[in-house]
């Protein structure tokens, strides 16, 4: 296990930030950046679970930020940890032609739902691509919509079966981009501080700083090189199970066993941090 202390700058970060929130009313009004994480507390051992989640514009004429950005961002994450033994085997209902699916495993087109898709998602006409952006939409707090995870949902909902369907990550628009992708319980919490992982009702892998993970507890790094650019999201849930599989050559990343769906409906899930963009395919080159 590798420990990296926790420097004293960002610590102070920290603090100055909950003074600079406090003086935050209305986050539709502001220009700051909402929803920034750079994959922080996705490592899964972040000593502040909801650090940086809004950065107002005086933030970046802070000494501390200078400071902040300078320094190594602490984190625990195991070296190596044994992945499922299934790790690189071709998965079974998959051919080793790229982007190819049997006709065993149905090819489901998901198509994302607008009125769960946290404020800074930004959705395409078609409800088939989503990105991230340092603007804040003026929606209704609906209970429905995320308001602290940048997360949005698939509008389809599985109860039983195999399903798949193929995500593409975008063009990295920035020097920061993360991003996962995975299932989720229909009746996920949407309001306040998520904890991202199986015991919340979330099965997903995350793209964080050029490394892929699995969102497990503790997470689960996943060496693979290159990092897939396409990934298919496979859904049984008759066996309980969620695997992905790098859609360019049909070889498994990780999968979920004994997933506890509790006879929930299951839907997709998408969680983009800052610069990411996420787009959905259908079984096409």
């Amino acid at each position: 296990m590798r420990i990296r202390t926790l420097s004293t700058s960002a610590f102070a970060f920290y603090l100055q930030r909950n003074q600079l929130q406090s003086r935050v009313s209305d986050p539709s009004q502001n220009e700051g950046i909402w929803g920034y994480t750079h994959g922080i507390c996705e490592m899964g051992s972040c000593p502040f679970p909801s650090c940086i989640v809004f950065l107002p514009p005086a933030l970046f004429s802070c000494p501390w930020w200078g400071m902040f950005r300078s320094q190594e961002v602490p984190h625990l994450l195991p070296r190596g940890a044994a992945p499922g033994p299934e790790l690189g085997k071709a998965c079974p209902g998959l051919s080793c032609a790229p982007d190819g699916l049997s006709p065993s495993v149905p090819a489901v087109k998901v198509t994302l739902d607008p009125h769960t898709a946290h404020p800074l998602l930004f959705l395409a006409e078609d409800q088939r691509s989503v990105s991230w952006e340092s603007k804040w939409q003026r929606f209704p707090s609906t209970e429905e919509r995320f308001d602290i995870r940048c997360c949005v949902l698939g509008r389809e909902e599985f109860r039983e079966g195999r399903h798949c369907w193929r995500v593409v990550r975008g063009e990295k628009r920035g020097r920061y981009c993360s991003w996962a992708v995975g299932v989720a319980r229909a009746s996920l919490k949407r309001k306040g501080e998520i904890t991202m992982s199986p015991e919340e009702g979330i099965w997903a892998v995350q793209y964080c700083e050029g490394h892929l993970m699995s969102l497990t507890l503790p997470r689960t790094r996943l060496r693979l090189s290159p990092v897939p650019t396409k990934i298919w999201v496979c859904l049984d849930c008759t066996q309980q199970q969620v695997s992905f599989i790098n859609a360019n050559n049909g070889v498994e990343i990780f999968t979920f066993t004994a997933a506890s769906f509790n006879g929930e409906s299951i839907r997709p899930w998408f969680w983009l941090g800052m610069n990411a963009q996420l787009f959905l395919m259908d079984n096409i080159v």
